[in-house]
């Protein structure tokens, strides 16, 4: 009789682990990310500035830029790039709800890395690993991403899409398990670096979310960082720039050239780079040149374009850290001399310093293992 109940009990135990592990996307237990920030279950890391408006909840940009940057700029800054929820939990199945702002694709980039989700999980309380992607499936998306794992409380975290917005969001888990509030160091007060940038920078054409290089850096340097990268649009706009400013950081990068053409660098870069570093006085500000496309060699009118706007922004920075300049407080009407700039530091990624002849998609565009070379071409400055 004994036997019989102990058989009965393992028969019970394997089918409710059974159970768990055939868990599809539509059967977990679900959780409001809103809600579980709201009760300190989860935190959300990646942005400047916490919104105010409920509807802009998951965007790069508070609503109080809404009117005052360009259309294009606001809607891209609605995309998710470089936002991250972290929690913990017990689970040995991970999924999520998402309704995306646009259901947005490109024919270049992978719906995974413009809609989709990634989730990383710390381990050896230490190293960020891959975990799963949840891909999309419609405006309205839902998938897991990652069943029958072992189980037992870790940290995770789950990226955002690059290229699209999220209007809600929901985290499931099986129903054994609950979500807990997360303990690595990215929580702690930890001020983030700040990435300003293109296209490049957004994440353009990584496979997934955690590959954008922003996010790489920020896993190696356990730090948050701000993705500020706008497809097409990184062109050193003055009220960026007023913004910009404004945010608490412990270090700033600007790698915006790729958007800017010669006449933009030489009439913006005094006062967008000028006002930031000003404004920042003891915190590093990086400008990043131009590093050289794969099939420049063969494109002279681009090679030529490339290489003159290189000379430029680093004549500009010799200029700028050596004797300053002088910019119009645009709230006040004031003149003021900013003096030396001795905060500003300079990034060379150009030729081999920057990425390999097999690191793009379309010749400007990196993939996974682009971002990879470049994250740790930027690396060695910003540890």
């Amino acid at each position: 009789m004994k036997k019989f109940f102990s058989l009965l009990l393992f028969a019970a135990a394997a089918f409710g682990l059974q159970n768990v592990y055939a868990q599809k996307a539509s059967e977990l237990k679900y959780y409001d990310v809103k809600q579980l920030i709201a009760e300190g279950n989860a935190v959300m890391i990646g942005q400047a500035e916490k919104p105010q408006n409920d509807s802009c909840y998951y965007y790069r940009l508070p609503d109080k830029l809404k009117g005052v940057v360009r259309k294009e700029l606001w809607d891209l800054g609605c995309d998710g790039a470089g936002i991250a929820i972290r929690f913990s939990t017990d689970a040995q199945c991970i999924g999520a709800k998402w309704t995306l702002t646009y259901n947005f694709g490109m024919s270049h980039m992978a719906y995974t890395g413009i809609k989709g989700m990634d989730l990383y999980v710390l381990d050896k309380g230490k190293d960020w690993k891959f975990a799963g992607t949840a891909f999309p499936n419609g405006k309205n998306s839902i998938n897991t991403f990652v069943k029958k794992m072992y189980g037992g409380k870790k940290e995770y975290m789950i990226y955002l899409p690059l290229y699209d917005g999220v209007e809600n969001m929901e985290i499931g888990i099986d129903s054994t398990a609950s979500i807990y509030a997360p303990a690595g160091s990215l929580v702690e007060n930890k001020l983030p670096i700040l990435i300003y940038g293109t296209s490049i920078t957004q994440g353009g054409c990584v496979s997934r979310p955690g590959m954008a290089y922003p996010s790489i850096i920020s896993r190696k340097l356990d730090r948050p960082v701000i993705n500020l990268g706008f497809s097409g649009n990184g062109r050193m706009d003055g009220n960026m720039a007023d913004w910009i400013k404004t945010i608490p950081v412990s270090a700033i990068v600007l790698d915006c050239l790729p958007n800017c053409t010669y006449n933009t660098t030489r009439d913006s870069s005094d006062y967008f780079i000028g006002w930031i570093a000003y404004s920042n006085p003891g915190v590093p500000v990086y400008l990043v040149n131009n590093f050289e496309y794969p099939q420049q060699f063969i494109l002279p009118g681009n090679n030529d374009d490339m290489v003159k706007e290189n000379i430029l922004i680093r004549d500009i920075y010799k200029r700028l850290r050596k004797h300053g300049t002088t910019i119009k407080d645009p709230v006040s009407g004031e003149e003021i001399k900013t003096g030396p700039l001795k905060n500003l530091k300079f990034i060379d990624v150009s030729k081999e310093k920057g990425i390999g002849n097999e690191d793009t998609v379309d010749g400007n565009h990196m993939t996974d293992l682009g971002t990879v070379h470049f994250s740790k071409r930027l690396l060695k400055h910003l540890k």
